[in-house]
């Protein structure tokens, strides 16, 4: 008879295999694309979209310095090219350089006011820094353009959120639900949002829908707080009888 441990490691095993073959087969696939914008550079060095486009598969490979100097070199070829800029805020942000990202972020709105994922970036460099109000201005400024994105009214949410705004909080929660009910994370704020505001039913409602999603998150915590909140209901209702 074989061992479940057995069973378990071999599953995980191969989980991991394959987890090894999607990793190995997107980097080979940018790899090839590292070398095929490489190529195009040899030939069309005065280009700024092959530069941008050579800068692009750096950036999927990590190689965050060799990106930078790509983008820049296609700044230097065309300085209105705002994909480019865009892409250095990329960078920068990776880099850890707020200030930076921010800046060609702002300068890629400049260039390309229609281009929306600028100013969702900024929003999240600007929260990354602190400045929360600032980081509210540029999601709304998102959302009016993708007012479906994924995750867009999470963001306003959180941000609403450390300026303790909950009313607001609780309304871009509930409008990323009312577009992905299956968004789990947004019952999880939901949930932290009600339990600040000492709104227990309401902040366990919320941790226990969330629990019912897979692949659920941090659900130590959640649980721990459900039985927290039940615990101290007890202790009230004991006091009062």
């Amino acid at each position: 008879m074989i061992r479940s441990g057995t069973i378990y490691w071999s599953i995980l095993f191969l989980i991991l295999l394959f987890l090894s073959i999607g990793a190995y087969q997107r980097n080979s696939f940018w790899n090839s694309e590292l070398e095929l914008w490489k190529d195009c550079v040899k030939k069309s060095s005065q280009k700024e979209r092959t530069h941008h486009n050579l800068g692009y598969a750096y950036y999927e490979l990590g190689c965050w310095d060799e990106a930078k100097e790509e983008f820049e070199r296609s700044l230097q070829l065309n300085p209105h090219y705002a994909l480019s800029m865009y892409n250095l805020g990329l960078v920068f942000y990776r880099k850890g350089m707020m200030d930076k990202a921010i800046d060609y972020y702002k300068k890629a709105i400049e260039f390309d006011p229609k281009f929306p994922e600028s100013f969702y970036n900024l929003g999240i460099a600007y929260y990354q820094k602190g400045l929360y109000i600032d980081a509210i201005a540029a999601y709304k400024k998102f959302l009016e353009a993708k007012p479906d994105y994924k995750n867009a009214n999470n963001s306003l949410g959180l941000a609403y959120k450390k300026l303790g705004q909950w009313d607001k909080a609780i309304q871009s929660f509930q409008e990323e639900l009312r577009y992905h009910p299956e968004n789990f994370y947004s019952r999880m704020y939901l949930g932290d949002v009600y339990m600040e505001l000492k709104d227990y039913p309401k902040a366990m409602l919320h941790y226990k829908k969330a629990l019912t999603y897979p692949n659920l998150p941090d659900t130590k915590r959640i649980r721990k707080a459900i039985l927290s909140m039940e615990k101290s209901q007890k202790m009230s209702k004991g006091r009062e009888s």
